[in-house]
């Protein structure tokens, strides 16, 4: 009897060690998405590709193209930018950690003819309360300075309203607004004043259950007109 618990003993232990790994592991990796999006001006190309750990995952994006998620696991993912068509010199590289949920990661630039980074932004896309929807915004137009954003009913205007979102600066998103369903204008002026800048104005309808997130870009050579670009989150 001693003899067999004497051989079937390690194969025991070392089962429940191996156990012990696998489970560790898949508690370890959870799932994610990201999405990309290329906002920097002055591109030595018309257009860019991503490779993420090495792999191709989009081609030929183009400046302020809309992004829709692609689905990873959580943790540290190498994520390289280069111009379209090329497999070496990234114009921009970095190790992103993505958490067990969803994360925007835009390409930026913060002055004319600088280099480039990559700028990740954690996305919220729990579902907002019944009847409502959510939107930010993200400011990427390194030319545009601070703004102050006024989202109000559509054809009302905004003399005499408080911004509803104060000093926005370049890189910084805005706390997700919940808001009723129904058409807006989302509105941006030099912070301070109610001085619209050219061309940030947005018609913005929403319908409950949905999640909205508004990127400030700058005109692809740089500078104004500035345009702003809505990416679909949910729903």
């Amino acid at each position: 009897m001693r003899g067999k618990l004497s051989r079937i003993l390690p194969f025991a232990v070392a089962l429940i060690c191996l156990s012990s790994l696998l489970l560790a592991a898949g508690c370890g990796s959870g799932k994610a998405r990201y999405r990309f999006m290329q906002t920097a001006t002055g591109i030595p190309a018309n257009s860019v590709d991503l490779q993420v750990d090495g792999k191709s995952v989009q081609t030929a994006i183009v400046f302020a193209q809309t992004a829709t998620y692609h689905s990873s696991s959580s943790g540290n993912h190498k994520f390289d930018v280069f111009p379209n068509g090329n497999t070496t010199n990234a114009i921009a590289s970095d190790t992103e950690n993505l958490g067990s949920g969803d994360t925007t990661i835009l390409l930026q630039n913060t002055a004319p003819n600088s280099s480039f980074i990559l700028k990740p932004y954690t996305d919220d896309n729990t579902a907002p309360t019944t009847g409502n929807a959510k939107v930010r915004i993200i400011h990427s137009s390194f030319s545009a300075n601070a703004v102050d954003v006024y989202i109000v009913t559509q054809g009302t205007g905004i003399g005499g309203l408080s911004p509803s979102i104060g000093n926005v600066t370049f890189q910084n998103a805005t706390n997700y607004q919940v808001l009723a369903t129904g058409s807006y204008d989302v509105i941006m002026t030099v912070a301070g004043t109610q001085n619209i800048l050219n061309a940030l104005t947005f018609s913005l309808t929403l319908t409950a259950g949905q999640i909205r997130t508004l990127v400030v870009v700058d005109s692809s050579f740089g500078g104004g007109p500035f345009g702003i670009v809505q990416l679909n989150d949910l729903n």
